[in-house]
Formats: C-alpha cells, structure tokens, sequence
C-alpha cells in the first residue's frame, strides 16, 4: 500500500490517518501548488467535520447533518453560520449579496425566483455547501459579499452506485419530497446523474398598517391590509452526465440539466381605507390568482488535459441555456362602500412570457512548478439575449379592454469579456497569491413602443479591473496561530428584469417597476483572520461598498411602487468569531458569533439619509452522539435588527431539532427532524423613509414543520476515482435572470 499526504487550502482541518489504494503515479491528480502554504499536511479523517473552515471559504458539510433533512435548500441557506434570506428571496452574506453556483452551473435567477427554485432542490441531494466571501481572481467578479457554492452529491466510485431519499412531513400543510443519485463508471466511460421531485404546500399569512401623512407629518388617512396567500409547487428537475477518459491525461465530459418549476399562488387580500374616523370609509376585496411556469434546460461540453504530473493543466467549458418563463396574472378587486354595499368591480390580468438565452465560453489554465511558485490564467466570453413582454387588461369583469399604460416588451442583449492571471509563492513562513482579473462589458437594451409609450433604447459599455490579494503566515509549526489577510473588489450587476422599465403588479396596492439607468455597484472587501489550536477562529473584515442599489418606496395615491434605484454608500465593519469544542466524547459544539456595524449615506426619493447602525447574529450547533450509528442535534439560529434604508426589521430567533439512526452498516438511514419549534421566526418591521407615507408589517409563514426521512444506497464493484464534474463558465449570468417580475 502507498501513502500520499494532501497538501490543501483550508483552514481548521484536524488531522487524522488516511491511505490510498496503490495507483499508476500517472494517474493521482495533483492538487495546484497554488494553494500549497494555506495549510499543513492534512491527513484524511474517517468522520467529517459538519463545519471546515479554510482561509478563503467556510464548508459546511450538509451530508453529516440530522436536523435538514426533508427541508428545501433556501431553508437550509437561512440557518448556515453570516447568510441570511430575506422575505423577498434575496442571499446575503456577512451583510452583502452573493452569486449563486450549483455545481458551479448557472441557476440563472434571482430574488423571489431563485427562491422558487432552491425551494424545489431537497437538501438530501446536496454534498456541501462553500461560502466564500472573498474568492481568488479566477472566479468571476460579480457578488459583492461573494460566492455562495452549492455542491450536491457526485460519486467517485466504479461499478454501479445508486442512492435514493424520501422525506414526507407536516407544518400546516403537508410537505413532501424525494431524490436519487446514480452513478456507473465501467473502463474508460462514467456515468451520473440525479433527479428530485416535491410537492410542497405553503402558506404567507401578513399584515400592514400605512399612514398617509401630510407635509408636515400629520395624518390624512389609513390603508390596513390583511393577506392570506397559499403557494402550491410542482418541482422537478433532472441532471444527466457522462466522461469519457481518452487516456490518463485527458477527459471530455457532457453534463445536462433541466427543470420544469410551476408555482400556483391564490391571494386573498382584505383593504380597509380609513380617514379621521374608526370604520372604514371604504374597502376592497381583492382575489388574486398568479400561475407561475418555469423551464430551463442547460447543456455543457468540457475538456480537460494535464500536462505532467506536477498538475499542469488545460480546461476548456462551453455552455449553453435556454430559459422559459410563462407568468399568468389574474386581479379580481371588488369595491364597497363605508355601509359595505358594492360599487365597483374590476379586473386586471396580465401574461408576462420571458424568453433568455444564454452562450458561455471559458478556458482556464494552470502552471505549478517545483519551487512554491506557481500560476494560473484563463479567460472567458458570455453572451446572454433576454425577450420579455408583458400585455395586460383592464376594467369591469367582462369588459376588460388591452392596458397600454402596463403592456410592454423589452429586449436586451450583453456581452461579457474577461481574462484574468493569479500567481502565488512560499517565502519562508510567508506565502502569497496575487490575482487580477479584468471584466469587459457591453450592453443595449430596447423598448419596443406602443401607442402610449414611446420607442427608447439605451447603450451601455464599461471595463473594469479587479485585484485580489491573500496572505498567510504560520509563525510556528505546531499551528498553534495562524494568520490570514485577503483582499479583493467585487462588482454587482443588476438583475436583468431590474432593467426593464415596465411597471408589474404584485397586489392591489403594491407594484414594481424596473430601471434602464441602473448601474453596477462596487465593493472593496477586507478580511484579517487569525486561528487558534484550530478551534477558535476570528475574522476582522471591512467592507466598502459604492454606487449600491436598492428598492425605493415611492407612494403614487394609496399605491406603493419599488423601483430600483442607485442610491449611495454603504461601509460594514464587523466581526465573526467561531468556536469548535468537544465539550465531552459525545458532545460536539460549535457557537458562532457576528456582530456588525454599518453605516449608511444613501439618497431615498429625495430624502438624504446618514446613519450608523448595528446588527447581530448567533449560531449554535449542537450535534450529540446517541450510542452506536445515531446521532441528534439541535441548532439555535439568531438574527438581530436590520435596516435596510426604508425597512427595519425586528430579530428573529429559531431553534431547529433533529436526529437519525443508521441501519444495514450505513447503507439505511432513517431520521425525524423539526424546525422552528417554538414558532418564533415571524418578520416583524417598520416601513420608514417614505415621502408621505409610514407604517408596519408583521409576516408569517408556515415555518414549523416535522419530517420524517428515509434513505437507502447501494453500490457494486466501488472503486475511487477523481474525476471532477463541477464544469462550467456561465457562472455570473445565471444570477443576474429574475424569471418572475415580482
């Protein structure tokens, strides 16, 4: 039997014996010396950590985890150590927004859009999860809190290997999903894939309070507002792979993807107007029916070829994606008096189809060498056409008539350039990796007149340079400290829905509306780490953020409309200390904490607002060993205040439970988890800022839920094998696409 030792960027590994099986020295993968300094020999463990944490990302293996199974991915997002999810669906990470990878292949969506499709992956397909709030040149500049990668299950194995999961559970309405993941690898052909399907039910119950204020803040009038709101989902999608091995030094992979997501939202919204007495002067009913249809199906080609055996490497992706969204809107509004007789009725419907189309094409390239140095490079090209339309209706039920003031249809093309090179070199105790990567973008956009609307277009071309800088030092052998310091500049581009100018309702009295003029923001990201015994992690960052978006409230009568607007300056300071300690044999924990504070110069509808706040959150994970092949666990998860310009929100606190039991020496599992336990998780906030206008809102959602789960795997003739299949150059684009306009 041979030995090797793995030489791996990560920070936080204990080490433990680990031998392979003797192979061809022609055919063990190299890791690239790009990475050599930022860790110690780290010596494969039999048992996982649930939570690794490396000098450029924080792993969180969902594999080894007994509270999650049954619950969707965006679920799981929400509870992970500095991410937090809002209502509306965006990612964020240490305070900042994230690009999404699965598999590193594009997802292509954003906001509430993005949510309706990690809320159709189960969490039972997933490997892991890599955050990284600061990632090295090679990958694209876009997010400006970073990279959110989502890896799910691959098998490395010959012969056949077949896994299967199924979960069914209960919260207010029942939930119910399932998963397989196969793999066949046989001479010089590999096969994989998975599959999962759900249908999951779910309920948003909110209510609001707005005030209508006059210029000098006195009140003028009331809009109370009560929705009952029920999303019934038929997820499924499907992934398909082969590689071919041509001969030790060259593989050619074909990956597949495909999804097909229908969302049935049925509103009931209850609007009661009041002026300076307390009935109702007037209110309206509103039924709300919305059928959501998303498809996309992806293709990618990939080649990889190794020089030598020091890790020399050449990788070529192409990709391509085609992106189908129906949306069908239904708007039922029915008027009454203050004594409750009817006055009016009135529709408004509305088909909003959207068509994207994406093509990609990178190459990347890495050069070791046997003296600590070593350098990468590679460039890429992306070229994405979006078609959107929007034809709308109006008036009384049976009469409605074509709504030119809301009809639309908004093309836009981009095209992406970048190239980008990295070197890295050992200098005693020292070692450093510098990159650069420079991002080319041109861009038109065009509304397509009406007969009240005018023709417009718009062209946009900018370049850009973003440097990154890591350093590591180890002032003793025994890693007894650690010291990290990253740097890096991120770009967030705006979604590509955020760009279309046409106004989409939402309800009755809440609409949004896109912004041609939107530009990128910038951010400049600090980190100082330091690691203690590998059990006590401290990161200091610094985050300056310029040129930042957001949705600005402005009110037009009883209305609110969001636009997306360039709004100022943001600068987070902050602070996450983690700490992993087996308090005894059979009780493992780990507490994380992040404080932060945040100040703000932004320019909301005219109104200049300056401030400094401060927000917090805490993580505890508890896993305990319950005798032979059992394990439970239970999680508390905090987020304190936020501010978001015209939204404060109060903290939320959940705790989350779970444990399973393995069968048939681990080839069975069985497992009872439970989330939000106690009910706690409800989004309670303050709408302020608003030119003439205030109020509060309070949200529920049915986030207490019990599930049970199964699983079962089985292989034949298992043999390790190291062939990646995480390909793919269209990474950024994906998570510019909102398919839904709301």
């Amino acid at each position: 039997m041979r030995k090797y030792f793995f030489i791996l960027l990560v920070l936080g590994f204990t080490s433990a014996n680990a031998q392979e099986r003797e192979q061809k020295t022609d055919t063990v993968k190299k890791d690239s010396l790009i990475s050599l300094h930022f860790l110690d020999e780290v010596k494969v463990s039999t048992r996982k950590k649930i939570i690794e944490r490396k000098v450029d990302r924080t792993i969180i293996n969902i594999a080894q985890l007994a509270n999650v199974a049954g619950i969707d991915v965006l679920d799981l997002l929400g509870k992970l150590p500095g991410l937090r999810v809002t209502d509306d669906g965006n990612i964020n990470l240490m305070g900042k927004g994230v690009t999404v990878y699965v598999d590193g292949k594009l997802t292509y969506l954003s906001g509430n859009d993005l949510a309706a499709y990690l809320k159709s992956m189960p969490v039972d397909l997933l490997d892991k999860i890599e955050l990284m709030p600061n990632p090295s040149a090679k990958y694209d500049a876009a997010g400006s809190g970073g990279v959110v990668n989502i890896i799910t299950k691959k098998n490395k194995q010959e012969g056949y290997n077949i896994g299967a999961a199924a979960n069914l559970g209960k919260g207010f309405y029942r939930k119910a999903n399932g998963s397989v993941n196969m793999n066949y690898r046989q001479g010089k052909f590999n096969f994989f894939g998975n599959a999962g399907v759900g249908a999951p039910k779910d309920f948003e119950n909110s209510s609001s309070t707005r005030r209508f204020l006059t210029s000098q803040g006195f009140p003028i009038s009331t809009l109370s507002q009560e929705n009952e709101i029920t999303y019934t989902r038929y997820n499924s999608n499907l992934k398909l792979g082969a590689d071919y091995y041509l001969n030790t030094k060259t593989t050619m992979g074909i990956i597949m993807n495909a999804a097909n997501n229908t969302v049935e939202e049925r509103g009931h919204n209850t609007n009661l107007r009041f002026s300076r007495f307390i009935y109702p002067d007037s209110s309206v009913i509103s039924i709300n029916n919305v059928n959501n249809r998303f498809r996309n199906k992806l293709l990618n080609l990939n080649i990889t070829h190794q020089f030598d055996s020091l890790g020399s490497e050449l990788s070529v992706d192409m990709d391509y994606g085609k992106y189908r969204t129906q949306i069908d809107q239904v708007f039922s509004n029915s008027t009454f008096s203050d004594i409750g007789l009817p006055t009016n009725n009135t529709r408004i419907s509305g088909m909003l189809p959207r068509d994207i189309t994406i093509y990609s094409a990178k190459a990347d390239f890495s050069y070791p060498s046997k003296k600590g140095i070593a350098f990468n490079s590679g460039i890429k090209i992306s070229k994405v056409a979006t078609d959107n339309k929007a034809e709308y209706f109006k008036g009384k039920i049976g009469g409605e008539q074509p709504d030119s003031e809301r009809s639309n249809h908004f093309r836009y093309h981009e095209i992406i350039s970048a190239a980008y090179m990295e070197g890295y070199q050992e200098l005693g105790e020292f070692a450093f990796k510098v990159g650069l990567r420079i991002e080319d973008t041109q861009a038109n956009g065009h509304q397509l007149g009406n007969s009240i609307m005018p023709d417009s277009t718009f062209n946009r071309k900018y370049a850009n340079l973003f440097p990154s800088l890591f350093i590591s030092f180890k002032p003793d052998k025994e890693n007894k400290h650690q010291f990290f310091l990253n740097f890096g500049r991120r770009i967030g581009r705006p979604g590509y829905d955020k760009l279309n100018p046409f106004l989409t309702l939402v309800q009755r009295y809440n609409h949004v509306s896109g912004n041609p003029f939107l530009q990128p923001d910038f951010t400049n990201n600090f980190e100082l780490s330091h690691v203690f015994k590998e059990q006590l992690n401290t990161v200091a960052y610094y985050s300056d953020l310029s040129n930042i978006s957001g949705q600005v409230i402005r009110t037009y009568g009883d209305v609110y409309v969001q636009r997306p607007e360039n709004t100022g300056s943001l600068q987070i300071t902050g602070l996450m200390i983690t700490y992993n300690k087996d308090i005894f044999k059979w009780w493992n924990a780990d507490l994380s904490v992040n404080p932060e504070r945040i100040h703000m110069n932004v320019l909301l509808d005219s109104k200049r607002v300056d401030t400094t706040y401060y927000a917090h959150s805490l993580n505890w994970f508890n896993r305990l060993t319950i005798g032979k092949n059992c394990t439970a666990e239970l999680v508390l998860n905090w987020g304190g205040r936020t501010f978001s310009g015209q939204n404060t929100t109060k903290g939320i606190a959940a705790l989350r439970a779970g444990i399973r039991k393995q069968f048939f020496k681990g080839k069975a599992t069985i497992g009872v988890s439970a989330s939000d336990l106690f009910y706690s998780a409800i989004t309670q906030g303050q709408v302020i800022n608003v030119a003439g206008s205030d109020g509060i809102y309070r949200n529920r959602k049915d986030s207490r839920t019990v599930m049970l789960s199964l699983s079962y795997k089985m292989s034949r003739n298992a043999k390790d094998t190291k062939r990646p299949r995480d390909r793919n150059g269209a990474r950024d684009e994906q998570n510019r696409v909102q398919t839904s306009p709301y």
